[in-house]
């Protein structure tokens, strides 16, 4: 009996603590592999944030941009970001991989982690008509289409408006 109920109360922790801690995506993409994690996205409302871990605006959007992608999954709305930290000149993939583990880690991040790499950014930046500055965060609505736009640092109020405008349409 003892063993059952140590058993039980293990399995019980477990799977508690896994869903809560649950590490969240995090992968390197070009604009093809961020168009193609978007298409998996269909059928939600997305905020997709544009961000690096060495921009001050966009490490302090990021709980109030995380809270709200949290208060709307049950009703599918998802917030994606994607981190220019590869943009710096001199890092490798590997460091920035660990670098973008740990900070998701102690700031506790549930969202996916997308990382940007490519030769330049005009292809991103023309293909979703980025300003060029981050933070920028789109709101897409369950067809795809970008709906509402944020240029720079955006706070919860923003970011409500912009999920309900992702998932209304």
């Amino acid at each position: 009996m003892k063993k059952c109920v140590v058993s039980l109360l293990g399995c019980i922790l477990l799977s508690c603590s896994g869903a809560r801690d649950k590490a969240p995506d995090i992968r390197i993409v070009d604009l093809k592999g961020l168009q193609a994690v978007l298409a998996e996205y269909r059928g939600q409302g997305v905020l997709l944030d544009f961000w690096a871990i060495w921009c001050e605006p966009c490490v302090a959007e990021l709980p109030e941009l995380l809270e709200t992608g949290r208060e709307y999954r049950a009703r599918g709305g998802t917030v994606l970001t994607v981190s220019y930290d590869l943009m710096v000149p001199g890092v490798t993939r590997e460091e920035i991989l660990q670098k973008m583990r740990t900070f998701v880690a102690e700031r506790r991040i549930d969202a996916p982690v997308l990382i940007y790499d490519a030769e330049d950014y005009d292809a991103i930046n023309e293909a979703f008509k980025l300003p060029g500055p981050i933070p920028a965060t789109l709101a897409i609505d369950r067809k795809g289409a970008i709906v509402d736009r944020q240029e720079g640092q955006g706070n919860k109020t923003r970011f409500t408006a912009m999920m309900q405008k992702a998932l209304e349409h």
